[in-house]
């Protein structure tokens, strides 16, 4: 099947097998020699797209998140809170069905730069996705409620999410909609937290109910 494949083809069928592999079992456990075999091309096909393992297994994350990235696509209609609920769903979803990938990214974060970086990265960007949901649930312009308490709350909320999704990825101990709730409260609860205190330090009532506009944006 590789000699009727095109470069672009071939390199696309081996980062699929790649995912298909490494989510299910990881990355210390598999070899490119099983990677090879499991793509059907020999061992130095696939060296020669992607010399090394560390840069098979970037590519392969790199690849991964793109998918998930369009499993998070924006719909312009569903309101703000829908279009979370739906992206934490998929999210879940998508490491579930890719539990021991998602294992092994998380601990290859402290040992591969290259990992690190993309990871930070994605991170960036999903800090300022919850900035804007907080403004759009809460009726208020992203550069106006974009304070360092509530990016500091942020970020401690995608540690949290993180730890909750390995701990339940190891010990399902938890259905993943018990997973869903948990952590769609504690963010909630984050966003009404900063609110409050940031109202009373400028001596203002404590904010009303959330809003439900249309958009984040």
């Amino acid at each position: 099947m590789g000699a009727r494949l095109t470069s672009d083809e071939r390199r696309e069928h081996l980062l699929q097998v790649g995912m298909e592999v490494l989510g299910r079992r990881g990355t210390a456990e598999v070899s490119i020699e099983e990677i090879a075999r499991a793509a059907g091309v020999s061992n130095g096909l696939l060296y020669h797209y992607f010399p090394t393992k560390s840069d098979f297994l970037l590519a392969v994350l790199k690849r991964s998140q793109q998918e998930l990235d369009t499993r998070l696509a924006r719909d312009r209609e569903l309101s703000a809170l829908a279009q979370f609920e739906r992206n934490l769903d998929n999210l879940l979803r998508f490491v579930d069905e890719h539990a021991a990938g998602y294992l092994a990214a998380v601990e290859a974060r402290g040992v591969e730069p290259r990992v690190q970086a993309l990871v930070d990265e994605r991170r960036r960007r999903r800090l300022e996705e919850l900035v804007a949901l907080a403004g759009a649930l809460h009726g208020r312009p992203r550069d106006e409620i974009r304070t360092p308490l509530l990016t500091t709350a942020i970020e401690g909320w995608l540690a949290l999410s993180q730890a909750v999704i390995v701990r339940w990825l190891r010990d399902r101990a938890l259905e993943r909609d018990a997973v869903h709730a948990l952590l769609r409260r504690a963010l909630l609860d984050t966003f009404d937290a900063v609110l409050a205190r940031e109202a009373a330090e400028a001596g203002l009532p404590a904010p009303g109910e959330r809003s439900q506009p249309v958009s984040a944006s």
